[in-house]
C-alpha cells in the first residue's frame, strides 16, 4: 500500500489540455480529474467526490477524529460533506492523519490544496508557462518537462547554514513545498500560501493543562489512539527498536493494537551504539522477534544518495547499511509497513536546558513550584539549584521568549556566511504576546525533526511511518507545560509515568542514549582520499559554498574527540552526493 503519488494542474484551459496526453505519456499516470483550467493525474485510485461545481480528491490516509479512529478511505456523501470546508481544507477538529486534499471549485476557477500538519504526504508546486502546478514529487515535475534537474546554490548554502531550518524553499531552482499545515490557494493565475494550522492555539498557556494527571491520562488515551489506528491500517510491521522510550511506545501500543510486529535494532562496534541489552528487553517485554543487525562500512557508498529523489539532501549516508537491513528484514517477514519513534524527543519536548524553570517563572512567579522544577533540573544537569535559578531568571527576564535558531557556520565560505547574516524565518517561530520560552523551543524542535523523516530508500519500498508525529499527539503534548516533562527529574517525565508498568522498568528510567558516533568516525578514516576529492573538487567548492582549505583541515582530524567535525564532513559528502544524483537523472 505506497503513497500516491500524483501531479496537478491549474491554469487556462488552452494550457492545461494540450498537455494531457502528452503527461499521461511522460510520467505514465492516469487522468483522474479533467476540469476546464484543472486536471489532476495519479498512479492508483484516489478518493474523489463530485458536487457541482466542486471537486474534492483525497490523498494519504485519514482518520475521524473520536473514540473509533475510524478510517475514512472513500468519501461517502455524509463524510464529503463533513470533511471539506468551504475553503477547501479538512476539518481539523474532527479528522487527522497524514494527507493532501485538494478542492477544485470550477464556478470560481480556484483549486485549493492542503497538507495535513504532520507533513507525512509530501506536496510540492512550482509556476510555469501561466500554470502552477503541483504533486507529489520533483521526478513527475521533470517527467512532465516542467523542471530541469538545476540546483538552487542559495538554498543550498542555507541547507547547511540553517541547519534543519525546513522552509516552503526547496534546493531545485523554481520548486518549493507547501510546508505541513499549509494551504496553498490558487485562482486566476495567482497562488495564495496561507497557515491553516497554528501550534499555538495548543501551546498557548491558556490551553495549558493544570493538573499532571490530567495530562498523563490524556496523553496515554491519545498515544493509544493515534498509534493504535496506524497499526489498525498496516497488520505487519518491522518496528525500529532502539531500546529506548520512544520506540518502545510505538511497539507496545502496535502490539497492543493486535499488529504482527518484527522488531528491528541496528548495532555499531562501540558500547555507544550498541543498544541491545535494552531493545531486548523491549522485545522479550512484548514476546516479540528480534532482529539485530550490525552497521557495516561495506554497504556505505559516500558517492551514493539515497535522496536523489527528494528536493533536498536530505539523506544520511551513514545509515545506507541500516537501510539496508531494514529492506531485508521487511521482505523476509512479509511487512506492509516500517515504523519507528522518529520524533519522540521533539513531540515530548526532551530539554535539556532551563527553559522550564523560566515558563515556571514567567507562568506562577517566584514560589514552591518554580523551585521544585529548579531542582528537578538541576539534578538533571548534576548541578546547583542557585546556578539554575540565576540563568532562568536571566533567560525570563531579559530575553525575548522567541527561539532562536543557531547558524552552523563550520567549513562554509566566510563570504557566503556573511552574506547570509542571521536571517531565519517560519511563521512558527513567531511568538504571540506573552507566551513562553520554553514552548516556543518546543515548537522549533517540531520544526527541527521534519527533515529527519525522510531520505532513506527504505521508504520507496514501503509505507515509512512516523506515528508520534500524528497531530493529536503533538497538540496534546502542545498543551503540557515543559515543567510537566521534567518532574521528579527525569526528561520526558510525563511520558514515561503514562506507560508505567506497560513497559519495563529498565527502559523506562533509561537515561542514555546511543548514537553511531564511532561508525562515522570510521566512515570518515576509510574514506579520506574518496571524501577530499569529492569535496575538494565538488560542486560546494565550486560555487564557493565551503572554506576550501578549513575543509581539507577537517578531513585529516583523527580521534573521539572530532566526531562533530567528522559529522559535518559527512554532512557536506551527502550534499555532494545529492547534487551529482540529481545532476544525473
Amino acid at each position: 500500500m505506497k503513497r500516491a503519488r500524483y501531479l496537478a494542474l491549474s491554469g487556462p484551459d488552452n494550457l492545461c489540455h494540450v498537455r494531457a496526453a502528452e503527461l499521461t505519456a511522460s510520467t505514465g499516470l492516469s487522468p483522474a480529474v479533467i476540469r476546464p483550467n484543472f486536471l489532476f493525474f495519479s498512479d492508483q485510485p484516489v478518493a474523489i467526490v463530485t458536487r457541482p461545481p466542486r471537486t474534492a480528491v483525497l490523498l494519504g490516509w485519514l482518520y475521524r477524529r473520536d473514540s473509533t479512529n475510524r478510517p475514512v478511505d472513500l468519501l461517502d456523501p455524509v463524510d464529503a460533506d463533513d470533511v471539506f470546508t468551504k475553503d477547501g481544507a479538512v476539518l481539523l477538529e474532527k479528522y487527522w492523519g497524514s494527507y493532501v486534499t485538494i478542492l477544485y471549485d470550477e464556478d470560481r476557477d480556484e483549486a485549493t490544496v492542503f497538507r495535513d500538519p504532520s507533513g507525512g504526504m509530501p506536496c510540492y508546486y512550482m509556476k510555469s508557462s501561466g500554470m502552477t502546478t503541483f504533486g507529489s514529487d520533483m521526478g513527475l515535475f521533470c517527467q512532465a518537462g516542467l523542471l530541469d534537474y538545476v540546483t538552487d546554490d542559495e538554498q543550498l548554502g542555507q541547507h547547511l547554514y540553517f541547519t534543519n531550518l525546513r522552509t516552503s524553499r526547496t534546493c531545485i531552482a523554481e520548486l518549493n513545498e507547501i510546508p505541513a499545515g499549509f494551504q496553498l490557494s490558487i485562482q486566476q493565475g495567482k497562488s495564495r500560501l496561507a497557515q491553516r494550522w497554528q501550534p499555538w492555539a495548543y501551546a498557548g498557556r491558556q490551553a495549558y493543562y493544570d493538573d499532571p494527571g490530567e495530562a498523563i491520562s490524556d496523553l496515554r488515551a491519545t498515544l493509544f489512539s493515534a498509534i493504535g489506528a496506524w497499526a489498525s491500517r498496516f497488520q505487519n510491521l518491522v518496528v525500529g527498536l532502539s531500546g529506548g522510550l520512544d520506540s518502545s511506545i510505538v511497539a507496545a501500543v502496535a502490539v497492543h493494537a493486535g499488529a504482527k510486529v518484527t522488531g528491528l535494532t541496528l548495532v555499531t562496534d562501540e558500547s555507544a551504539g550498541d543498544e541491545r541489552y535494552y531493545a531486548r528487553e523491549i522485545a522479550n517485554f512484548l514476546d516479540i522477534p528480534l532482529e539485530e543487525m550490525f552497521f557495516n562500512t561495506d554497504d556505505t557508498d559516500l558517492e551514493m544518495s539515497h535522496a536523489a529523489h527528494l528536493p533536498r539532501p536530505l539523506a544520511r549516508s551513514f545509515a545506507q547499511s541500516g537501510d539496508q537491513a531494514y529492506c531485508a528484514v521487511a521482505s523476509a517477514v512479509g511487512a506492509e509497513a516500517f515504523f519507528n519513534g522518529s520524533g519522540g524527543d521533539n513531540v515530548f519536548c526532551f530539554q535539556q536546558s532551563v527553559l522550564p524553570i523560566a515558563d515556571r517563572l514567567l507562568f506562577e512567579g517566584v514560589g514552591r513550584g518554580t523551585l521544585m522544577t529548579a531542582a528537578e533540573i538541576a539534578d538533571m544537569a548534576e548541578t546547583s539549584i542557585i546556578r539554575c535559578v540565576a540563568l532562568a531568571s536571566r533567560r525570563a527576564w531579559l530575553r525575548n521568549p522567541q527561539y532562536r535558531w543557531k547558524p552552523k557556520a563550520d567549513l562554509l565560505n566566510r563570504d557566503f556566511v556573511n552574506r547570509s547574516g542571521v536571517q531565519f524565518a517560519h511563521p512558527w517561530l513567531d511568538v504571540p504576546v506573552g507566551e513562553l520560552p520554553g514552548k516556543a523551543a518546543h515548537i522549533a524542535y517540531l520544526i527541527q525533526i521534519q527533515n529527519h523523516l525522510e531520505g532513506f530508500r527504505r521508504e520507496t519500498v514501503l509505507p515509512m511511518i512516523n506515528p508520534l508525529m500524528s497531530q493529536p499527539i503533538i497538540e496534546t503534548c502542545l498543551r503540557i507545560p515543559s515543567w510537566f516533562f521534567c518532574m521528579e527529574g527525569e526528561n520526558r517525565s510525563i511520558v514515561r509515568k503514562a506507560f508505567k508498568s506497560r513497559l519495563p522498568d529498565s527502559i523506562l528510567h533509561r537515561r542514555t542514549k546511543g548514537g553511531p558516533d564511532g561508525f562515522l568516525q570510521r566512515l570518515v578514516e576509510r574514506n579520506r582520499s574518496k571524501i577530499r576529492d569529492m569535496l575538494l573538487g565538488g560542486h560546494l567548492a565550486a560555487v564557493k559554498l565551503i572554506d576550501r582549505s578549513s575543509v581539507e583541515a577537517a578531513i585529516e582530524l583523527e580521534g573521539d574527540g572530532n566526531n562533530h567535525m567528522h559529522f559535518r564532513i559527512l554532512e557536506l559528502v551527502d550534499v555532494e552526493a545529492w547534487v551529482a544524483a540529481v545532476k544525473a537523472q
